[in-house]
């Protein structure tokens, strides 16, 4: 059914039944307004919100094994318990996402902080950046037991103090 009627202003009543025809786009216009969209820039990906909270799940790019959340020792899962690797995923700070590196972060050794608490140092594989991050409670012991006590000053860049 089209157009039910044009308000008359004459006589307050509507006049005859009008059938407005239903446009379509032709090809052309219809290609055109593909090639536009394919004209545009690109836009950059959002990155995804992380949780807070520590609920994250995710497979391992080194073992290849699913990683659940943490079970206690920080707010962030910052490397597989398995085989100790990470991802270079933080920039400056912590918890933040925002490198683009994204390449695997071998763990080198372990660091003693002064308040006694063990930190596993990782070194990225793509760029070299090194960070240390906190031994969870539920990190491979026999793993930990291979990797060799290393030295930092205390104000080292990357600590993760998560």
């Amino acid at each position: 059914m089209g157009y039910s009627g044009v308000w008359s202003s004459d006589d307050d009543e509507f006049e005859e039944e009008v059938e407005l025809p239903i446009r379509h786009r032709s090809r052309a216009e219809r290609r055109a307004k593909s090639l536009k969209k394919l004209a545009e820039p690109e836009r950059e990906p959002a990155r995804r919100v992380r949780k807070p909270d520590g609920s994250e799940t995710f497979r391992c790019r080194h073992c290849r094994n699913m990683v659940g959340p943490t079970l206690s020792g920080g707010r962030h899962r910052n490397h597989c318990p398995i085989c100790l690797y990470s991802l270079h995923v933080d920039g400056k700070t912590p918890g933040d996402r925002a490198s683009d590196c994204r390449s695997l972060m071998e763990p080198i050794g372990l660091y003693t902080r002064p308040s006694g608490e063990e930190a596993i140092v990782h070194r990225c594989l793509g760029c070299g950046f090194i960070r240390h991050n906190r031994v969870a409670a539920d990190d491979s012991p026999f793993v930990l037991e291979q990797l060799e006590q290393i030295d930092l000053p205390e104000a080292a860049d990357g600590d993760d103090n998560d």
